[in-house]
């Protein structure tokens, strides 16, 4: 389970392999924390880590993309990137097809994607995230392989633009000042400019992606104010992604919304930032409460989202933790989920053996049948 470095702890045991800011490997999965891996890893600005949790997470977790392939494909974007003159951009097309190979062969998307690693990171991390879920959105709408590859370069080249601007803006642990969020906003021109100055062969629809992406349905975006079909599809389906995946992942000037408060937010903005059509396609590729995620209900009772149910994915199946029994909330319609248990108190709630114990069924609660 994911779990921010200000809460780590000596004896626990990472699921996945954490790398600092070059692509170097710092630590392996299956290494057991110690105090002083735990000091370093917050000393190089690692913000979050992937540990071992109570078997109720780790029975269903799963990954995306390999561990070594994310690392490779963003090694590969950070390369081309500072040194496009010397490294051909068809290195960058061979990631992205086997990305498009990764995907159609049945990976999926599951809540907050970003692979562990350091804040200097953060951008290539963000843009193979962004490519997944783009992608993805992209076979929703029936793109076939030709489409998905310019959708697929667009996405990974998306943040190119950021290499020129300065990184005490990009990583600014406050709020920009009027300023500073001017040259932001200049970043899709920046990288814009930079396929057009590095001479390789780029389809133009994704170069359009690397320009577009921040351009909204009510024309309130930039860099040119762009409004509803103007904005071309899959400019708007990169944008979906970007702020999805953005919103979702903890930076240094906040932490992360959990999936399902994204996936309302995102879903409130059809015809005013995105197009309602990629909107339809991206619902149907996040789930807002994805199975392994631990949930108070609205009776005051906690459990662990145990099964989806795809018609209604912000009522799914919850495992009650002290007694076991599984509650429909697509049946019991007078339950919600009232709020997510936050990592930290996940941990607290093992070592105190609530998970797992065994008492009767609550009052007010039916069992599934």
């Amino acid at each position: 389970m994911k779990l921010s470095t200000k809460y780590i702890r000596p004896g626990m045991k990472l699921m996945r392999p954490v790398f600092g800011p070059n692509g170097e490997l710092l630590l392996q999965r299956g290494v057991v924390l110690t105090a002083q891996y735990i000091m370093s890893l917050r000393q190089r600005g690692v913000l979050t880590v992937d540990v071992e949790g109570p078997k109720e997470i780790d029975e269903e977790y799963r990954e995306v993309l390999e561990d070594e392939v994310r690392q490779d494909v963003m090694n590969t974007v950070r390369e081309w990137t500072f040194n496009s003159r010397q490294t051909s951009v068809q290195r960058v097309i061979k990631k992205v097809e086997m990305i498009v190979d990764e995907i159609l062969n049945g990976k999926g998307v599951v809540g907050n994607l970003t692979e562990i690693c350091s804040v200097d990171m953060y951008t290539y991390a963000h843009s193979v995230d962004v490519c997944v879920l783009s992608l993805t959105m992209g076979i929703q709408m029936g793109y076939k392989r030709e489409a998905l590859m310019r959708l697929g370069v667009g996405s990974i080249l998306h943040d190119l633009g950021k290499s020129r601007v300065p990184p005490e803006i990009l990583n600014k642990p406050g709020k920009l000042t009027p300023v500073e969020f001017a040259e932001m906003k200049k970043h899709p021109l920046y990288g814009y400019k930079i396929i057009l100055e590095s001479g390789d062969e780029i389809d133009p629809e994704s170069a359009s992606v690397i320009l577009n992406h921040h351009e909204k349905y009510d024309g309130n975006g930039y860099p040119r104010g762009l409004k509803g079909d103007k904005i071309d599809e899959k400019s708007v389906i990169c944008a979906v992604a970007d702020v999805y995946n953005a919103i979702t992942t903890d930076r240094v000037y906040r932490e992360a919304l959990p999936p399902h408060e994204a996936y309302e937010m995102i879903m409130a903005a059809g015809n005013v930032m995105f197009d309602c059509k990629v909107l339809d396609a991206f619902l149907k590729c996040i789930v807002p409460y994805p199975v392994g995620t631990f949930v108070a209900l609205s009776n005051g009772f906690r459990g662990v989202v145990s099964r989806l149910n795809k018609k209604l994915p912000l009522r799914p199946v919850v495992k009650l933790l002290n007694s076991r029994e599984e509650i429909d909330l697509m049946r019991e319609r007078n339950l919600v989920i009232s709020g997510l248990i936050r990592p930290e108190e996940i941990f607290e709630l093992a070592k105190g053996g609530v998970l797992g114990a065994t008492t009767s069924t609550p009052r007010g609660v039916v069992r599934n049948s």
